[in-house]
């Protein structure tokens, strides 16, 4: 039986479920957004004319297209809290997020190439740029392929025949979302502050990219301590070695984060592929008789 504090939290972590999974809070999300978009493409109308050209003490850039990344951006923060409430439902789904996640992250590293072009567009003398763009967004197309086809081979089996053991490992995995879900926003917060205490000489790091570095970090001690968890519920070395297998995807895209251009859709793909031959495995591995 779980205790007060226990319970509390988990208790907390469905109401903000139920709250982010709403019809209306989907409909902020998007107007929210598109404001966003807007206010930031006319910003930089304003930054063009040396009017506005800085935002909290740091320099705007001159580009429209630059708001194109920002926009991106909002939308995998959006994503990835989608990814903390869905792993709580299903630790398979939510690996199959966190293939979306990034092949969205790959197509927002496509999209950083695009203030290199200039304003108009210049292609002929940035041969290095397109070929950056080309090879993330080749990544980023593969990974939602496989993506697809992880989609298509998932099956969901219950963990356990035995309903105490399901309803105890489905209590501890929220109890683990929950503390997830407080991590992301400490590690939103602590790289918002970065981002403005560090110089705007144009050497600091991506700091919005270092936030998913970060996030998907805790989302491997996430994604091992309900593998732990799930060894309550099941002996069945199947589903602990696909749940093991789950967490090493993650790292390996933890790494493809990290990893300059080309290495990093190499990385995504080849993580994309190990998911999908992990539920192909493991949907033979259910269907073979037990005896």
């Amino acid at each position: 039986m779980a205790g007060p504090v226990t319970q509390t939290a988990i208790s907390a972590f469905e109401r903000l479920e139920r709250a982010w999974a709403s019809d209306g809070s989907r409909r902020t999300q998007s107007r929210l957004l598109l404001i966003a978009f807007f206010g930031s493409i006319g910003w930089i109308e304003l930054a063009r004319h040396g009017i506005a050209d800085t935002f909290l003490g740091r320099p705007m850039p001159t580009n429209h297209l630059a708001a194109i990344s920002w926009i991106v951006t909002l939308l995998l923060i959006a994503e990835s809290l989608d990814l903390v409430f869905g792993m709580a439902a299903s630790v398979s789904n939510a690996l199959g997020k966190q293939l979306q996640i990034f092949s969205l992250v790959l197509l927002r590293k496509s999209l950083d190439e695009l203030p290199h072009l200039g304003e108009p567009v210049d292609v002929a003398h940035h041969a290095d740029v397109i070929l950056r763009m080309v090879a993330d967004a080749a990544g980023a197309v593969l990974v939602f392929g496989a993506t697809v086809l992880y989609a298509r081979l998932l099956r969901h089996e219950p963990i356990s025949d035995v309903a105490d053991d399901v309803d105890r490992f489905v209590a501890t995995k929220k109890l683990i979302c929950f503390g997830l879900l407080l991590a992301f926003f400490v590690i939103a917060a602590l790289t918002g502050v970065e981002s403005l205490t560090l110089p705007a000489d144009g050497t600091s790091p991506k700091l919005d990219l270092a936030f998913f570095e970060v996030f998907f970090t805790a989302l491997i001690f996430a994604d091992v301590a309900i593998v732990l968890a799930s060894i309550g519920a099941t002996k069945d070395h199947s589903v602990i070695f696909r749940n093991f297998a789950f967490a090493t995807v993650t790292v390996f895209l933890r790494l493809a984060l990290a990893a300059p251009p080309f290495y990093n859709g190499a990385l995504g793909v080849g993580a994309a592929l190990l998911a999908v031959a992990t539920v192909w495995l493991s949907g033979r591995a259910a269907s073979e008789p037990r005896g």
